[in-house]
């Protein structure tokens, strides 16, 4: 399996804390089963964090795990935070952002958490980005005000061509009751468009991927759940044979 928003790079952003801990989130992913995570610090306002700032670090994090001994392959990534169009598309075509697997086809973004600063024109965004070859998934919408309180924004970012990541501490009930039943809709409403991610940010948020897949599997049934899981595996296929062949 692939974790594609995880937040394993250490002394970065509000993600783990110092290499022991990377190492043991690691741990926990790898006894769950996933053999690849992307690295998705956050990219904001407060900590603008681009590629030049991402991948060293993550060459030197697998570098760390190989000398641990952990199996477990970190790709680049980042959650970018979308507040302003007209300056994300600025650094968008400047090649600044780190998108999932450093490739153009998936980024991660995230809206922001205060209302007030919603960007005007998210929708058109996305067309913008799809006609640029990339699919932008969107981080937690269960869990983001925007989004969980402006249904038709998330409909039209969706039918325009958005992706939706579901966080399994969500679906667990750990980020509230508020969380969970706006996971359980979500999923319900939208698996066709759903990935599941940890969005992990250290060994007390690191749930398994295994049990988000049982969560959608009591919720809507095994044939949804394979459904999220395939389409996991076609990002993860195409992230990792980006990364072979670069």
């Amino acid at each position: 399996m692939i974790d594609l928003h995880s937040h394993i790079l250490p002394a970065f952003d509000d993600g783990a804390r110092d290499l022991d801990e990377s190492v043991e989130m690691a741990r926990i992913l790898e006894n769950d089963g996933v053999a690849h995570v992307v690295a998705t610090p956050h990219c904001h306002h407060y900590l603008p964090s681009y590629r030049e700032d991402i991948l060293p670090r993550v060459r030197e994090l697998n570098a760390s795990f190989r000398a641990r001994g952990v199996a477990l392959e970190v790709l680049p990534g980042s959650e970018i935070q979308l507040r302003d169009i007209d300056n994300y598309k600025a650094n968008y075509e400047a090649g600044k952002f780190c998108h999932l697997g450093d490739r153009r086809e998936y980024s991660l973004l995230e809206f922001p958490w205060r209302l007030e600063d919603a960007p005007d024109g998210a929708p058109e965004l996305v067309v913008w980005l799809k006609a640029r070859g990339t699919t932008p998934i969107l981080a937690h919408p269960e869990r983001t005000p925007l989004l969980r309180e402006n249904a038709a924004l998330l409909a039209a970012l969706i039918e325009n061509g958005a992706l939706i990541q579901i966080t399994v501490d969500s679906l667990s009930g750990a980020h509230g009751a508020g969380a969970l039943s706006h996971g359980e809709n979500i999923v319900r409403e939208y698996s066709h468009v759903a990935v599941l991610a940890t969005d992990s940010h250290g060994t007390s948020r690191c749930s398994g991927l295994s049990e988000g897949f049982a969560r959608v599997e009591n919720l809507c049934g095994e044939n949804i759940s394979q459904k999220i899981r395939s389409r996991m595996e076609n990002i993860g296929a195409a992230l990792l044979a980006h990364s072979q062949s670069d």
